[in-house]
């Protein structure tokens, strides 16, 4: 039997048979712009956390130029900050945590640089000021410094209080629709860079899965107290 013809024997083994397929990560898809529809959810959600008594009136932004990790390209780290800000909140006994809507951004100043976001959430009164107030940036410092392996810079976090938090600042990086619908001003309308993975969200207590939940019940409770009127009608007639 000719050498060749015995499977195994004579024929050398390609080493890419061998080595299994490698697999490059793909970055999240790219988006250019805050759709319409993503504008009017984030309305729609400070509008529903103003309803719920816990207005959004405090405005963090995080440059993550400022830390060693120099960036956070694709929203991870920011995730990571916004989780352990709700149970932070949680501890002060602040009822259901972090209330907020966020977005990111790559732009800042009028050139472009790596990714920075912006977030307007909840505070009570008593930790808008004072010793407490403190505490809030302390504990975002913190978790900043933590998820971008150290805290460089005195720009890295800026924590204001709006006098008219209505949102629309954050909606800057929408495109010429979002900015005729919600009255963008000239002076903010300029494009806000390509962000891999989530551009903007809410926190899921405001978010259009829970406004839509309510608004369910609150249809709900409503039909039933609609059809007991006429049977009480019914008897107070007797």
């Amino acid at each position: 039997m000719p050498m060749n013809s015995r499977v195994g024997v004579g024929t050398p083994l390609s080493i890419s048979s061998c080595t299994p397929p490698q697999h490059t990560p793909t970055k999240p898809r790219a988006t250019k712009r805050i759709t319409l529809r993503q504008a009017t959810n984030l309305m729609e959600a400070l509008a529903h956390a103003r309803e719920l008594g816990t207005p959004l009136n405090a405005h963090a932004t995080i440059h993550w130029v400022g830390t060693h990790v120099g960036d956070d390209p694709d929203g991870r780290l920011f995730a990571r900050v916004r989780e352990g800000f709700d149970k932070w909140l949680q501890r002060q006994g602040i009822p259901g945590g972090l209330t907020a809507i966020w977005v990111r951004e790559r732009l800042s100043g009028g050139s472009a640089e790596v990714v920075h976001c912006h977030m307007l959430f909840h505070l009570p009164h008593p930790f808008i000021r004072g010793r407490k107030r403190k505490q809030v940036e302390e504990a975002l410092e913190r978790l900043i410094d933590r998820h971008g392996d150290g805290n460089y810079a005195d720009y890295t976090l800026k924590l204001t209080f709006p006098p008219n938090p209505n949102g629309i600042y954050l909606l800057k990086g929408g495109g010429p629709d979002v900015w005729r619908e919600f009255s963008v001003p000239r002076r903010w309308r300029k494009p806000q860079g390509f962000i891999h993975g989530k551009r903007c969200g809410t926190t899921e207590n405001i978010g259009q899965a829970r406004r839509t939940k309510q608004q369910n019940q609150q249809e709900k409770h409503e039909g039933g107290f609609g059809t007991s009127i006429p049977n009480a009608t019914h008897h107070s007639s007797k």
